[in-house]
Parts: C-alpha cells; sequence; structure tokens
C-alpha cells in the first residue's frame, strides 16, 4: 500500500502531531509526507491519485476551521519547503516557497528597506502557503487589505500533478468573459487546498512606510468605539493603519498577561490603533490627533501608547493574549463535549453599529451568558467568541451562529472576513450562494482535481461522504 512508501512517515507520534489545528477538531490520517520540492509533491501526488487516497496540504496549521485537519489519507507538511528565492527591489517583489514563515519574510524584506503589509495574527505561526489557501488578513488590513491583494502570481500543483503558473494581469481592462474568472489567481488565494498545492508565490511589497506609533484608545462604551472606528473608516485623513476592538469581556482577558495595561474605570470598549509619525515627533502628531480622538468621545487623558518597538511589540502581544486566553479557556471544555463556537463575519462598516446592536439583542434572546466581542471593527469585521461547555450549549451556540451569519448577509455581509470555511464552516455558505453557485465551485474543483483526492471535506462536502463529524445544522 502506498502509505508504506519510501519519504511516507507512519510513526504515530509523529503522526499525532498533524491531526489537529487551532479548531479543536481531532482528525485521523495514515501518515505525513514533508515536502522540500516540487519532485516531492508530485510523487505524493501521484501516489495518492493511484490509491484514491485523500491528501490534505498544510503550513504550520493555525487554521481555526478544521481545514487543516485530515480525516484520512496522507498529510502533505510543506512546512520544512522554506526560503525567499528572490527579492526584486526594483520591481518590489518577492518569490517566495510556500513553508516560509510570515514574520521571517516580513523581516527580511525590512532588511531591503520594503513591506510586506498583510500581518495574520499568528504571523509567527503561520506561512505563506497557508496565507494564501486562506487568504488571511490581520490588523493592518484597515489600511492595506487582505493576503490577495498582495499576491501577484503562483504556481499551483494540480490533482493530477499538472503545474499552472498563474500570473496577474497588469491591465486597467479587461472584457474576457465572466469577470469572476479574469484572474486565475484569485481562483487559488482563498481555495484552502481544494484545487492543488501552492509550490510558489510571486508576493508584491511596498515601500517601508516609516516611524509609526501604536494607541490603546479607551471608550466608556461599547457603541462609542464601534462609531469612532467607523469613522474612520468612512472619514478622511489623517486615519490610522489597524483599528482593533476589545469589548469589556476581551479587556478582562488582559488580567492573565504578564504585564497588562492600567485599565481605567470608566473603559467599557478599547480600540488598539496605530498610527503614522512621518518625519514629526510623537507630541507632533498627538497635538493634531488627540482633539478628534476627543471628539469621538475617547478618554484620552488615559491613552496608552507605545511609540518604541519594544512598547508597540507589547500591544500588538497583549492583543494576541485575547484569542490565546479564549482558545485555552475553552480547550478546558473539550472533555466534556464542550467547544469554543466562534463567528467573525464581515459587513459593510456603514452597517457596522446596527448590526452589533443587534448581536447583543439576539445573544440576550438566546439567553448566551458569555460573549467576546474583538478584532477588526475597522473594516466591519468583528470576531464573536461563545463558549459551549458541553454538547447540548454548543448546539445551542451553533444554531445562533447561524442566525449571526445569516444576518450578516442580510446586511451585505460575508460568513467569513479572514478564517475560511475549512470544515466548521461549510454550512454558512447555504447563506451567500445560491445552489448553481456551489456547483459550479464543485465543478471547478473536480476541473483541476478530477480524483477528488484534494482536502476533501473543505469549502465543500467530500462526495465519498466521509464523515467528519462536524455539526451540521437541518434543513430548514
Amino acid at each position: 500500500a502506498a502509505v508504506n512508501a519510501p519519504g511516507i512517515i507512519t510513526d504515530p507520534d509523529i503522526l499525532s502531531g498533524f491531526l489537529m489545528d487551532e479548531s479543536g477538531l481531532l482528525g485521523r490520517a495514515e501518515g505525513v509526507v514533508r515536502a522540500r520540492c516540487a519532485e516531492d509533491v508530485l510523487d505524493v501526488i501521484r501516489r495518492c491519485r493511484a490509491d484514491r487516497l485523500p491528501l490534505l496540504p498544510v503550513g504550520l496549521q493555525s487554521a481555526t476551521t478544521g481545514a487543516a485537519v485530515p480525516f484520512g489519507g496522507l498529510v502533505l507538511s510543506t512546512a520544512a519547503w522554506t526560503g525567499v528565492e528572490e527579492v526584486d527591489r526594483a520591481r518590489r517583489l518577492a518569490v517566495v516557497r510556500p513553508g516560509t514563515v510570515t514574520g521571517d519574510l516580513k523581516r527580511l524584506v525590512a532588511g531591503e528597506g520594503l513591506y510586506y503589509p498583510p500581518d495574520p495574527t499568528s504571523q509567527e505561526e503561520s506561512t505563506i502557503g497557508g496565507n494564501v489557501a486562506s487568504n488571511a488578513s490581520g490588523a493592518r488590513s484597515f489600511r492595506y487589505g487582505v493576503t490577495g491583494d498582495w499576491v501577484a502570481g503562483l504556481e499551483l500543483m494540480d490533482g493530477t500533478g499538472t503545474t499552472h503558473r498563474l500570473m496577474r494581469r497588469r491591465v486597467d481592462k479587461n472584457t474576457t468573459g465572466p469577470r469572476a474568472f479574469h484572474d486565475p489567481v484569485d481562483l487559488v488565494v482563498g481555495s484552502e487546498g481544494i484545487l492543488g498545492v501552492v509550490t510558489r508565490i510571486w508576493l508584491r511589497l511596498a515601500p517601508d512606510p516609516g516611524p509609526f506609533f501604536g494607541a490603546f484608545l479607551w471608550f466608556p462604551t461599547l457603541d462609542t468605539a464601534l462609531r469612532a472606528a467607523v469613522a474612520w473608516r468612512l472619514g478622511g485623513p489623517p486615519t490610522p493603519r489597524c483599528v482593533e476592538l476589545f469589548d469589556h469581556a476581551a479587556l478582562a482577558s488582559f488580567a492573565s498577561h504578564g504585564s497588562p495595561p492600567a485599565i481605567p474605570a470608566g473603559a467599557g470598549a478599547m480600540l488598539f490603533t496605530e498610527w503614522d509619525l512621518g518625519d514629526r515627533d510623537l507630541a507632533a502628531v498627538l497635538e493634531t490627533l488627540l482633539p478628534g480622538w476627543a471628539a469621538l468621545g475617547a478618554l484620552v487623558d488615559d491613552t496608552v501608547l507605545a511609540s518604541t518597538a519594544q512598547e508597540r511589540d507589547w500591544l500588538r502581544d497583549l492583543r494576541h493574549h485575547v484569542p490565546e486566553t479564549n482558545n485555552a479557556r475553552a480547550a478546558r471544555h473539550h472533555g466534556t463535549g464542550g467547544l469554543k463556537v466562534s463567528t467573525e463575519f464581515c459587513v459593510p462598516p456603514d452597517r457596522l453599529v446596527e448590526v452589533m446592536t443587534r448581536v447583543e439583542e439576539i445573544r440576550r434572546e438566546a439567553g448566551v451568558d458569555e460573549m467576546v466581542r474583538y478584532g477588526h471593527v475597522g473594516n466591519g469585521h468583528p470576531h464573536i467568541f461563545m463558549f459551549g461547555r458541553d454538547a447540548e450549549e454548543v448546539t445551542g451556540r451553533k444554531r445562533m451562529a447561524h442566525r449571526l451569519c445569516e444576518m450578516a448577509v442580510a446586511a451585505g455581509g460575508t460568513v467569513s472576513g479572514e478564517h475560511g470555511i475549512g470544515k466548521t464552516r461549510r454550512d454558512f455558505l447555504r447563506y451567500m450562494f445560491p445552489p448553481p453557485i456551489l456547483r459550479a465551485l464543485a465543478e471547478t474543483k473536480r476541473a483541476f482535481d478530477p480524483d477528488w483526492i484534494l482536502s476533501p471535506g473543505n469549502i465543500l462536502h467530500d462526495p465519498r461522504g466521509t464523515n467528519d463529524g462536524i455539526w451540521e445544522l437541518e434543513e430548514k
């Protein structure tokens, strides 16, 4: 059998490290292959195709949706396939291997006076290949957009072992058929491994945007904070690089941090922001910004400022601490059938305040006692965390997640702004896409992967009916 072939690791101790991502799902696999070159990928695709074995390409498995959890077959790890092949300073391009850690790439190009803007919170625990597969984003997407906006091209090895080089067309106009097909790079970005294995990526870079400082801005209420975020998104300059929300429950997570900030008594919410310094000093920039902050209702006297690299890292570490702490809290209930249930829908910024008001109404109606709201509200993209302490509570929270996603789509939004669909969110797609569109997506997969070996269960149901234990809402 293929699983006994050379290069396939079947040692249970090693294999156990490839059966989970950050979703809490536990999968199963018959072996893992650590790819270090395109030939390794071709070899494992041929084997899996011959034996009709599922094949799941993964990076560092920091997905939150089960996208990186296998259910049978082989895991193809690209984590050892690292390195930046080239940095073209004149054209501001980097050619990158899929296993390259995002933070490593950012540091390397910074040494060339360039900047790679996408900054997933997990940038030290995620790879560029994984970022492309999930169209990852982060705090600075407020200004700079998402991973897909910076992908200039890629190579994809499909489910037949054929390599396709797809490069973006840099033209002002294009009328070659349906717009969705104008740029095939965008078929691959966000496709979560269902079309092929990304083997090389060309990334656009930006000039170094210069010095900046971070600020924790406290607000008396969640509503005031949301209105400030929307004002920056829809208003003119000066605008921050990022706008991240922390509601009252999120602020409570800071208590377990090694060096928490002092939270003012009157603060009901906080916005983590970053602002350009340009060629001026902090005092001069603050003089221009403070009146605007005060006008938006911020408790400006309590602002926490971070201008040194060490201070800025502290603020970002605090930001990272919130999901980390809450993931750990949820994990404590896994033994009793408990689970974290979260949504991260994205709505047009001008609808954010009304949508978040409705979220609170739905929470009360559903009797959900614990909810944490944080994340990229500058983009209309809140993370909403709920805890199910046992199987029954989990079912109730999942029904509520459905209500939230349905509401977000009705407000002109999407069911996922950042983490993708994976396996745990397939059920949400019904709110966004009519059946013919989902069938078209399945046929696109079949065109690239005729034997349906790649990442079965991600985004689309596995036609073989593999049971991955995902809770599904019965049809209405």
